[in-house]
């Protein structure tokens, strides 16, 4: 692909994730791979719709460094983390769905929930350890729960997912979406010994846990 059409993949992207509701506002970030050297990501703070193909930002993958009056997104070092510790990945997303960033939150490994998640990602998906977003603790953190995995938590920060191309890693996000809800789901119900659980059993749940 040209440069012109990756950076109209990532515009593409971030397009998609708000239409998907696996995002909101102008949180999460996205990358491609350009080739060994290089990178595009999404600019900071910058609404997805609004974003111009553009707006995206090449980014050095070893240097970070960028020739843009565009500010790359803060989380570009654990995309260009992730690009130099595994060569084979050619598109990362970190997004904050509901029910994945629920997870997160609750810094839970999660184990593989249908055939389809074990495919994409995985036997499991773990917690990163925590740390500030943009810091060195981050992104450390990340690329070690992320080794042999397509993807995992990031602790109290939504999720980080890879693959080799753009249209596998929505379909990860997908899946994680759907996994983490399921995972919520059987945890309420082995609390409340049901067989089906709604949104109110779910709250009432987790109402006990905070106070």
């Amino acid at each position: 692909m040209t440069e012109l059409e990756l950076r109209q993949l990532v515009k593409d992207a971030g397009v998609a994730l708000l239409k998907e509701g696996l995002v909101q506002g102008t949180w999460g970030n996205i990358s491609v791979r350009m080739d060994d050297k290089k990178m595009i990501v999404t600019p900071s703070g910058m609404d997805y719709i609004r974003m111009r193909p553009e707006d995206t930002v090449v980014v050095d993958i070893e240097t970070l460094e960028y020739e843009s009056e565009v500010k790359p997104t803060s989380e570009k070092k654990i995309h260009a983390a992730i690009y130099r510790d595994r060569p084979e990945i050619g598109a990362v997303i970190h997004s904050h769905p509901l029910w994945s960033s629920t997870c997160a939150a609750a810094r839970v490994t999660m184990p593989a929930l249908t055939e389809k998640m074990r495919e994409l990602v995985g036997e499991d998906v773990r917690t990163s350890a925590y740390g500030l977003p943009s810091t060195k603790t981050l992104t450390e953190g990340a690329v070690e729960a992320i080794k042999g995995r397509n993807a995992c938590f990031l602790a109290n920060h939504g999720i980080i997912v890879c693959a080799p191309t753009m249209e596998e890693a929505f379909e990860i996000c997908r899946e994680m979406e759907a996994c983490s809800k399921l995972y919520i789901e059987n945890a309420v119900k082995a609390v409340l010994g049901k067989e089906e659980v709604t949104i109110d059993d779910i709250f009432e749940v987790f109402y006990r846990k905070v106070k």
